[in-house]
């Protein structure tokens, strides 16, 4: 993994809200509606792949039609509890309960709900020891999947992707990292990475929501971000998170 850090400046983010035109209230709404719509397809793409192999699967082959039987109902499993949560989060305008979320537990379960775009990408995904900290639980999960999904998919052209997860101790509370070797970002993206609406050439999809929906995310837990990143190196996220 190249080291991104120190050929880089890190760069304080830009508060990422307002968009002209829309009162603050709608502006939430809109912008979780696409967070929704964003977090929700993943699962989605792992239910349709097994059903497609599913329908070519021999009948004799018990075995294998029972593992994804399991995949099936995992992925089926995991939708429906991003869905009750979203619709917490809705009910309640958003999180304003914190209890003790397990970031290492959370970021396996998005490791298996990203096992077809991680199957198909070719990369390979580290998570290390993660720490256990007082937050939203679906709030944590948007920001690790959003990070996580972003390091997988913009890797370099002939380029094995490999993302890492780290955290390590602050004496404010903990640093949480997701390092890639991807294609990365010049200075003016990096600058205008946080924007709403906001893609880049050669992105695959989304409205440009996701990485401001992080930002405001942590931010609201009293939290703070860095991005250092440098072009055909790589980028690091680093998540600063109260204790």
């Amino acid at each position: 993994m190249s080291d991104v850090s120190s050929k880089t400046r890190p760069v304080k983010l830009c508060d990422p809200s307002g968009v002209v035109g829309l009162p603050v209230s709608e502006l939430y709404w809109k912008k979780f509606a696409m967070v929704v719509a964003h977090d929700l397809k993943e699962p989605l793409r792992n239910i349709s792949s097994c059903a497609k192999m599913l329908s070519h699967t021999a009948t004799t082959d018990e075995e294998e039609r029972q593992q994804l039987f399991e995949w099936l109902q995992t992925s089926s499993d995991r939708l429906d509890n991003v869905i009750d949560g979203l619709l917490d989060h809705a009910r309640l305008g958003g999180e304003s309960d914190r209890q003790e979320v397990d970031l290492g537990k959370v970021a396996r379960e998005i490791q298996e709900d990203f096992r077809h775009l991680i199957g198909r990408t070719g990369a390979r995904l580290h998570i290390g020891t993660l720490p256990v900290v007082k937050a939203g639980p679906i709030g944590m999960r948007i920001v690790l999947s959003n990070l996580i999904e972003n390091a997988i998919k913009y890797g370099r052209e002939g380029i094995p992707v490999q993302v890492n997860v780290s955290a390590s101790k602050t004496p404010e509370g903990y640093a949480l990292m997701v390092e890639d070797n991807g294609r990365g970002m010049t200075e003016q993206q990096v600058k205008m990475a946080f924007e709403p609406f906001r893609r880049f050439a050669g992105d695959e999809d989304g409205l440009g929501m996701g990485l401001c929906h992080v930002y405001s995310i942590v931010q609201g837990h009293g939290g703070d971000m860095r991005l250092h990143s440098e072009p055909q190196v790589g980028t690091r996220f680093e998540v600063f998170l109260p204790g």
